[in-house]
């Protein structure tokens, strides 16, 4: 293995012989590409290509063909492998908007590694294997050893644009592949092919040339859109660490999972949502997205990481309401809970069961976040119709000296034969937190079960309390 010194050389010798001429920050693109591409050579498969030869056959020859290739527009590099040729054309050329499509997941990590390492604003992945759905407007599709001419003009007649080009990097025996590609009846869809001879260093290559003639048959994608290609990905890393109570509270985001939800959030809470994460441009079909709501598709690999619950795309990314803290000391203008459940599916059927009969909601220091996914799936849009409190430790509840504070306590008192004052507060899940040797005996309820069952889930036991406060006329 050359030393870096040397192999900066050798770059250098390479693009010279091949009468290229690099700009300083070109040269140093360059480099650091290489630098990466030796790195992980062998770890995540890139190529086969012996390293002492992938100056020549991979960076200049892709570097080479810029100048075959005119003002491409938007430029597809199909089957982009580890970002040839696209990653040199988007180093020579800043102002190409370049689209790197390539399915394997090692090769994705190691392109998106080195479009951070280069900071290319000119280069977005497409994640997946290319076909008819693809979604851009594509002006032109370039191809480095990609399958057959034939088959690839196929592949990509219907997502390119009327006029647009097609160019293909292939080896000396070219021509006789340009004789089967016309003999498909291609002539339907493209101009007759030219084949361009030019051989860098002892490399003979062929570049093939055609463009469309028909008009574009593909399903356009109407979003500002952003791909997601590898787990490594850091917004994705960001958005696994939401699926947690801790970083989601002290990030104040969440993801929001199920179609019901996110719809919700489309409709009547715009503000609150940051971006939807689909696979594609069909998993939006029924919502109401604005043109300007940012949109991240993810491939279809990793996406069921975002999606532990299997609810499917699209997943709602927003910022979550402020919770304002309860005053122990006013005077509540309605019933109200007080719960201390570390279970976001049990926070969640609370607050539903709340938003169905009226009474507020005061979330315990302990409570788990009503804007955790799984409290999100259970309460959907109930959360956003709730009054929520952010309330002080279950501990300090009995020291608040409020005769108006009822815990529901298997030893208290029958709740059915109960007289609640005007807008009670009832504490739930007191039994497990351990308060009933500090609550006053005369502010304990219980609801009346058979021997052997302990105690009720969090939003049954909610639900049934409040179910019995409206029937005495206090909800």
């Amino acid at each position: 293995m050359l030393l870096p010194q040397d192999r900066a050389k050798s770059l250098c010798l390479e693009f010279a012989l091949a009468d290229i001429k690099l700009t300083e920050l070109e040269f140093l693109r360059f480099l650091r590409l290489d630098q990466l591409l030796l790195k992980n050579l062998e770890s995540l498969d890139l190529t086969r290509t012996d390293p002492q030869r992938l100056l020549s056959k991979h960076f200049v020859d892709s570097a080479y063909v810029a100048k075959f290739l005119g003002n491409p527009g938007v430029l597809l590099d199909l089957g982009s492998g580890a970002g040839f040729p696209g990653l040199p054309l988007a180093i020579l050329n800043p102002s190409w908007p370049i689209i790197l499509a390539e399915p394997r997941l090692k090769r994705l990590a190691f392109i998106e590694e080195a479009i951070d390492l280069l900071d290319l604003n000119n280069v977005k992945i497409y994640p997946h294997k290319v076909g008819p759905n693809f979604g851009e407007s594509i002006q032109s599709v370039i191809a480095r050893d990609f399958g057959s001419i034939a088959d690839i003009l196929e592949l990509v007649a219907p997502i390119l644009a009327p006029q647009g080009q097609v160019f293909l990097l292939k080896g000396p025996n070219a021509p006789a592949e340009v004789r089967e590609a016309q003999g498909r009846a291609i002539k339907a869809h493209y101009t007759d092919l030219t084949a361009i001879s030019y051989q860098v260093g002892s490399l003979k290559r062929s570049l093939v040339k055609t463009a469309k003639i028909t008009p574009k048959e593909a399903v356009v994608n109407p979003y500002q859109s952003l791909e997601i290609a590898s787990p490594k990905n850091p917004r994705f890393r960001g958005w696994l660490k939401l699926l947690t109570g801790r970083t989601q509270r002290k990030a104040g985001e969440t993801l929001g999972l199920g179609q019901k939800i996110v719809k919700e959030l489309l409709t009547n809470h715009p503000d609150l949502l940051l971006g939807l994460i689909a696979v594609s441009p069909r998993d939006l079909e029924g919502f109401p997205v604005s043109r300007d709501t940012p949109i991240f598709f993810v491939r279809s690999e990793i996406f069921p990481e975002l999606d532990p619950i299997g609810a499917g795309p699209p997943i709602a990314w927003l910022k979550t309401p402020e919770i304002e803290t309860w005053d122990p000391t006013r005077v509540n203008q309605k019933p109200f809970l007080l719960i201390p459940f570390q279970d976001p599916n049990n926070v969640g059927a609370v607050i539903r069961a709340a938003a169905a009969l009226g009474p507020e909601v005061v979330l315990l220091a302990e409570a788990a976040s009503p804007f955790h996914y799984r409290a999100l799936r259970v309460a959907g849009p109930a959360v956003f119709l709730t009054k929520l409190w952010r309330g002080p430790s279950y501990r300090e509840l009995p020291f608040l000296e409020r005769d108006d504070l009822y815990a529901l306590s298997p030893r208290g008192a029958d709740i059915f034969s109960w007289d609640p004052p005007e807008n009670p507060g009832l504490v739930l899940g007191s039994e497990g937190q351990g308060l009933d040797s500090l609550w006053p005996e005369s502010q304990k309820l219980s609801i009346p079960m058979k021997p052997g069952l302990e105690s009720l889930n969090g939003g049954v036991a909610a639900a049934m309390a409040l179910a019995i406060l409206k029937a005495k006329g206090r909800l």
